[in-house]
């Protein structure tokens, strides 16, 4: 096999850490299909706005870093066509 078809073969992910007031911190992810800017923008708004929902203040969005595997663990949100929703 190539190495160009085991690289699209993987999942890559949008992979960001976020820190608030309360329980601590989340470390969310969500899939990343193609490279496009404006879902990667939308990531961090929406999983902002999802853990305010959750009663979380004070939110300070971690580094985003894109093309990263899957985490064993935290928060997956999925796209939508327009927003990233929590799954």
């Amino acid at each position: 096999m190539s190495r160009y078809l085991k690289f699209n073969i993987m999942a890559n992910y949008n992979v960001q850490n976020f820190t608030y007031n309360g329980p601590g911190d989340s470390l969310c992810f969500g899939r990343q299909d193609d490279h496009n800017h404006h879902q990667a923008n939308q990531f961090t708004i929406d999983v902002t706005n999802y853990l305010k929902n959750e009663g979380c203040q004070n939110i300070n969005p971690g580094v985003f870093r894109s093309h990263q595997p899957k985490p064993a663990n935290g928060k997956e949100f999925v796209w939508n066509g327009n927003h990233w929703i929590h799954v």
